[in-house]
Order: structure tokens, then sequence, then C-alpha cells
């Protein structure tokens, strides 16, 4: 055994090069890079003799976990499987890589065989019960039918094999004992019979309990104040709730997995809607988290955005809901542009007059490309008598009135136009405050809200990494489709609108003079646009 593991580190002696050049891909959302990573790892191990290292394995899944990146968690653990590598806890992150993407058929019979191993260790035998538990509570949740006996037998069953576990050691599982909780508590709301002679309010206080004697002795971890936020909903303490979920999500090892399990668990086991109280700002809060720690592109109802301005946190006491909050503001200002018959062609956004004229009118203008609306229709642009301006976070629509000041697609490719009246709700697109300037060599990010294929209103977060600029383009790496023309350019700090998106590129010619290309989307300086529409003399009337 000593020469095989010799063996096998000299064969495998870039495997911490190999996860740090991971853990960078995932952490700045390049998703393409992980992918690469991956693909050329999975190809490795399908022609080495040589076993890949036990804990170089374990991190390299983790990592994939916490980013939510779980069919690339399951190529690599099938991979790693099929090489020799068989421990438990690999096998059951190769059931988990299943179960978080729908398939619960196979990873029950994995997670059943480990269980049932006598070599399994017990912390490793409970995480697998804990798995399965899981499989049927989504089973349960899935059904959404309490009347159906076999749909009641999925609850019953999950909720033995986290009893079973919480049971064994009260003080150790207490993961499993929170979700004891939401059964018990969920199987009385459904009028479920259970066997479980526990009441789900007493074991709730048991649970804050022993978390309280922890917290005086070893410390309490990320996931501790993730179970707390639990049971102070299973008591109806809401506002207890939320303070301990400020805690968690700002520890650094609450990343995308975390957050979107308390999500998933707080929404389908709690049944808490994000459309209403009590229990809605919770949500709000894990999905500013969630979206900085994921990245990804979010599709918003109106009501997410109506509803996520109304709830009221104060800025020190969680940076990131701040940050969400400002984010939905700006998505009341943001437009599809559609033609007569209703169909998207590109998306545009308020400004502020002021900001662009030394002196202007109270009603904010909007701003798309000149491919969007120009006067003559060119480019398959719309003239404004026939363009509309379609609002759906306030569900309002407004013509426009007339062009304002353009440039053609060659040189600023914008257009500036007044819209017939403007809802007092709607708030503009803001320069202020003023936008952290792009620094070569540092990873910055920049976010794009518009209308991609003129479909719903849409954050674009994923793999948005700021490239470069000039006095008059921004390059960048957020991904836009069809239909995002025109649509806001944002700062990652303050959401201060800095661009005004106009096309993408595979092959990008590379600025300031750079030979070559590279795949890249690019905007428009907004302080390009606003200096030329100051030198035109044009007014806002």
């Amino acid at each position: 055994m000593p020469e095989i593991q010799s063996t096998t580190a000299r064969a495998w002696s870039d495997a911490p090069s190999l996860i740090l050049r991971l853990s960078e891909s995932l952490d700045s959302f390049d998703w393409a890079a992980a992918e690469s990573i991956c693909q050329k790892l999975i190809g490795r191990l399908n022609q080495s003799s040589e076993l890949f290292p036990r804990d170089p394995a374990k991190v390299i899944l983790a990592r994939l976990r916490r980013k939510r990146q779980f069919r690339l968690m399951e190529l690599v653990a099938d991979a790693l499987i099929r090489s020799g590598q068989r421990t438990p806890q690999i096998l059951r992150q190769y059931a988990q890589s299943m179960i978080d993407q729908g398939n619960l058929l196979s990873p029950e019979i994995i997670l059943g065989a480990l269980v049932a191993d006598p070599e399994t260790a017990q912390g490793e035998r409970a995480e697998a019960n804990g798995l399965l538990g899981r499989i049927y509570k989504q089973l349960y949740v899935n059904g959404a039918d309490s009347r159906n006996p076999r749909q009641q037998d999925y609850l019953r069953k999950s909720l033995h094999y986290y009893y079973d576990v919480y049971n064994s050691d009260r003080t150790s599982y207490m993961w499993h004992g929170i979700n004891v909780v939401a059964l018990l508590a969920r199987a009385r709301r459904d009028k479920v019979n259970v066997d479980v002679a526990e009441d789900d309010s007493a074991l709730a206080k048991q649970i804050l309990s022993e978390i309280d004697k922890k917290s005086d002795t070893e410390g309490v971890y990320f996931w501790d104040r993730a179970i707390v936020v639990e049971a102070n909903v299973a008591l109806d303490r809401f506002e207890e709730a939320a303070s301990e979920l400020i805690y968690f999500v700002s520890d650094a090892n609450a990343d995308a997995f975390e957050t979107s399990s308390l999500y998933r668990q707080l929404t389908e086991m709690w049944q808490i809607s994000p459309r209403s109280s009590p229990g809605s700002d919770l949500l709000n809060i894990l999905r500013a988290a969630h979206l900085k720690s994921h990245g990804g592109e979010l599709q918003l109802e109106p009501a997410d955005i109506t509803v996520g301005l109304q709830a009221v946190f104060g800025r020190d006491r969680y940076e990131a809901f701040s940050w969400l909050q400002r984010a939905l503001k700006r998505c009341t200002g943001i437009a599809r542009i559609e033609d007569p018959m209703g169909t998207g062609r590109g998306s545009g956004f308020l400004i502020d007059g002021s900001e662009f004229f030394d002196s202007a009118g109270n009603d904010p203008l909007l701003l798309t490309n000149y491919h969007v609306i120009n006067a003559h229709g060119d480019g398959r642009g719309l003239q404004p008598d026939k363009s509309v301006a379609f609002f759906e976070a306030l569900n309002t629509r407004y013509k426009v009135k007339k062009i304002l000041w353009s440039s053609e697609i060659a040189m600023l490719d914008a257009s500036l136009v007044s819209l017939e009246r403007i809802d007092s709700q709607s708030s503009p697109c803001s320069l202020k405050p003023a936008a952290d300037p792009f620094k070569a060599g540092e990873k910055q990010r920049v976010y794009v809200i518009g209308y991609p294929l003129g479909g719903s209103l849409s954050i674009s977060l994923h793999d948005s990494e700021w490239l470069d600029c000039d006095d008059r383009l921004l390059h960048y790496r957020t991904p836009t489709e069809p239909g995002s023309s025109g649509s806001p350019v944002f700062d990652q700090r303050f959401w201060t609108v800095i661009g005004l998106h106009h096309r993408g590129l595979s092959e990008m010619p590379r600025l300031h003079g750079q030979g070559g290309t590279y795949r890249a989307n690019e905007a428009i300086s907004i302080a390009a646009i606003q200096e030329a529409i100051r030198q035109s003399g044009v007014r806002p009337s």
C-alpha cells in the first residue's frame, strides 16, 4: 500500500494546483473554465492506472457542491468511482449530486448500500440516512397531495430516517432534528398521521437550548445558525429568525449550496411565500445572498420586486440585502421595447435628465440603442411612433413621444427618447454614487438587467467579469441574449449605471490597440453618452 500511495502521489502531484484553478474559476463564476478543468480531469481519470488521492477528490466534489455545479459534480464523482476511488464520502457526494438534479431513484440504491455496509463509519451512515430522508421528503413535496396514501407514506419514511439518527444522539445530529421538527409540523398541517410521539414546538425549543449551550463551549458554526433560523420559524419567531439569518448568510462558509438549501426548506417544507408575510423577509435575504454567491440569471416576477421593496432592513445589518433592494429598485426603471404587436425588440432604461442636461424637466427620459429605436427604422430598429416601453416591474406601458437625441450604430449606438408620461413609482438608473473605476488585473464584475430574447425581466450575474474599457467602450463577459440590446450595465457595488449594452461577439477585437480577439460583450460608456449629449446642445423638451 505505501508504494501505491507514493506512485499515486507522483502521478497526481498537480492535484493542489488543479484544486486552486477550479476554485478560482468557480469563485469568479467562470463556468466554462470550470467545465474545461473538470472534463480534463475526467479524461485523465479515464486513462490513468493510478488512483486519484482521496482527500483532493473530496475537496473537488465539495467545491463543486458549494457552487451548485451538480452536473459537473456527478460527472467527476462518476469518473472517480470508476477509477477505483470508492470511499463512502465520495459515494455519498455522488448520490447527492443526483438528488439535487431531481434523480431520486439511483441515489436511493447507493445510499441504501452505504447504510447497510458494516464498514461505513457512523458519521457517514448518519449523513447517508439524512439524504435518504431528503429523498422521501422531496417525493412528498413533489406529490403535492397530502390525501394520497402513497404520499403520506413518503412523509412517514422521511421522518423515520431523520428521527432514527437524531434520536441516537440529540446533541450531535441536530440538523436531522430540525428536519424532524419540519416534518412533524408539516404532518400536523396536512393532517397526516405519523407514529412519532414528539411535539414539534417542544423539539424546536430543545434544539435551541442545545445550540445555546454549544455557544458557551465550542462555538456556533454557520450550519448551527441555519438550524436556529428554522427552529425560530417553527416557533413563529420570525424577527429572531431574521436576526439569526443575517449571521448565517454573512458567514463566508455559507455559499450557494447552503443558502439555496435553506431557501428550499423554508419554501417547500414550511411553505413560506415570497409574496406574503410573515417570513417573506427571510426569503429576500436568502435571495440576495444566493445572487452574490452563485451568479447566474434570475428571472423576476413583478411581485418579487414590489414585495421585496416593502421590506425594511437597515444597511448596517446586512449589506447584501440592501444590495438586492437597490437592484430591485433599478428594475422599476427598465423597460422592454415593444412593437405595436407587443413583440419585444430590445430593452431600455430611464435616466434622470439632470444628469445629462444642464437644465431638465421633471420627467425621466429613456435611453436605448439606436438599432432598437431610431427616426428612420434603420437596422431593424423601430421608429418612435411604433415603439412602446413596457415596464414589467410595475406592469405599465408608455408610448414613445419623440427622439431627443441619437447617435448612429457606428458611433455610440444610442437613442434618448421621451415618453408620453411616467409613473411616479418608476426609478431612474442613476449615475450616483460614482462607480468604482476599472482596475486592470483585478477581478471586477458588472451586471446587466434586461429582457433577453424579448422575454421576462432578468438579472444577469453569470460569468460577469469586467474585462476592459476605454473612453468609449466597456468589455465584459456577462452573457446576454438578443433582446438585451439597450439594457443598462451596472457596477458591482452600488448598481450605478456605467454602460449601455449594444452587442456581443465571440471574436471581439481587444481594446487599446491590443492584437487578437476574445469572447466578450460590449457596452457604450454612459460617460461618453453623457458628454455627447451635453456637447450636442439639445434640450430635454
